[in-house]
This record gives C-alpha cells, structure tokens and sequence, in this order.
C-alpha cells in the first residue's frame, strides 16, 4: 500500500507539473521553491483523496480500514492533524489505548505548533481521569493559541484534579486573554465561594 501510494504521488506530481506549464514552454528549470510549492499541491491533493476515502469507510462502518487509511495519510501529509485525531480517537474507543497515545504522540511533534492534536490528546486524557496527564496536554494547547471554548478545559480539569486554587488563576488568566467570554467569571465566583 505504501508503494502505492508514492507511486501515486509520483505520477499526481507529473501531471500537476506537465500541466502547470503552457506548452510552449516546454520544460523549463522553475526555481526550488517553485517545485517546493508544487509537490505541496500534489502531496495535499493525494492526502485529500485519501481523506475521502477515509470518510467512506468510516461511514460504512469500517473501522480498521478508517485507522489504516488515516496512517497513510499522515505518512503523506503529516501535518493532516484531522488523520491523527480521527484514528487516535477510534483507536482509544475501541481500548487501543497504547496505539492511541502513539499517534497522538507522532501528531504533537510533527505539529509542535498546532493546537489540535495537543486538545485532543488532553480529551483521551480527561475521558480516561488522568488528570495531570490531561493539565500538561491542555497547558500546551492553550501555549499554542487554542480557541477560548477549548481553553476552558485547562482550569476545567484542574478542579476535576483539586487543584481548585490553581483552577481559579487560570480562569482569571483567562478573563484576561478574553474579557467578553462569560465563562470563567461563572467559575471564579463559584470557586472561591467553595474556597471560602
């Protein structure tokens, strides 16, 4: 399958290539970046075929396939966070816990950038009440510039974990960063009347 796939990639970036082209150039040199942005268009158009056809397993209820073909396409496309996010998620509802952590773990260095993958490894933490774990993914997806309704998990969990003084800090960091959203003043006033 592997094989396969260069081989398609190889023959999808010749013809993105051939036709890039007007015919009365002819071959030309481009420049390096140039080839660079080329073979980025054929590597994301392979990765989307494959995404497609991912979606038809997954809605036939092939559930290996779905895992498998979302491998490949991080092996084309390793910045395809939704390839690693999908497969680690069935991977760990189907108590592939191991396999899931992997692939999670192979997203965040491939996107050490990326908000994503860091989100939705804190999720399988959280659903699997390791806290701490959750608190460390959380922390780096809120680093990484995460959406204000996914940052309200990381005070989230640390009052799941007790750490309640330390919940109400990164609320209030958090009132900060985002002053119209009207979450973490509901946090904070029912904190601190429970830490009274």
């Amino acid at each position: 399958m592997k094989r396969a796939l260069m081989v398609l990639l190889f023959v999808l970036g010749m013809a993105a290539l051939s036709a890039a082209q007007p015919a009365e150039e002819g071959m030309k040199p481009i420049s390096a970046a140039e080839g660079e942005h080329r073979v980025a268009e054929v590597r994301d158009l392979l990765a989307n075929m494959l995404w497609d056809q991912t979606e038809a397993y997954w809605h036939n209820g092939r559930w290996e396939e779905t895992i498998a073909m979302c491998r490949r396409i991080v092996e084309v496309d390793p910045h395809f966070i939704e390839a690693y996010n999908g497969a680690a998620w069935m991977l760990w509802s189907m108590d592939r816990d191991e396999e899931a952590i992997e692939l999670y773990r192979a997203g965040t260095a491939a996107n050490p950038d990326r908000y994503e993958v860091y989100h939705d490894f804190g999720m399988y933490y959280y659903h699997r009440h390791k806290w701490e774990q959750a608190i460390e993914q959380f922390r780096k997806s809120v680093e990484c510039g995460a959406p204000p309704y996914m940052q309200h998990m990381l005070p989230n969990t640390m009052e799941r974990a007790g750490k309640k003084r330390e919940a109400v800090e990164e609320w209030r960091a958090l009132q900060e960063r985002f002053p119209g959203d009207p979450i973490p003043k509901r946090h904070i006033d029912a904190l601190e009347e429970e830490l009274k």
